[in-house]
């Protein structure tokens, strides 16, 4: 591979790495004026495990009314 080719792989990269930033910045800043809007604070990181737990303790707190024994 010649050296100008080498030059314009790496230019390529380096423009699409900066874009990638580009966006996820301008991403958050939308996520921020959203909750601004909606006058909500921004969310902040919240695990897949973290909010499966939390479904999971609200569903042995609060037993369904059609798991209840019948007794006579």
């Amino acid at each position: 591979m010649n050296i100008r080719s080498q030059v314009a792989k790496l230019h390529q990269q380096s423009c699409l790495t900066q874009f990638n930033r580009d966006v996820r910045e301008i991403s958050a800043l939308m996520d921020e004026l959203h909750a601004a809007a909606t006058g909500g604070a921004p969310q902040e990181s919240v695990s897949l495990f973290e909010i499966l737990s939390e479904a999971s303790d609200q569903q042995t707190a609060e037993p369904r009314p059609d798991n209840q024994k019948v007794t006579q």
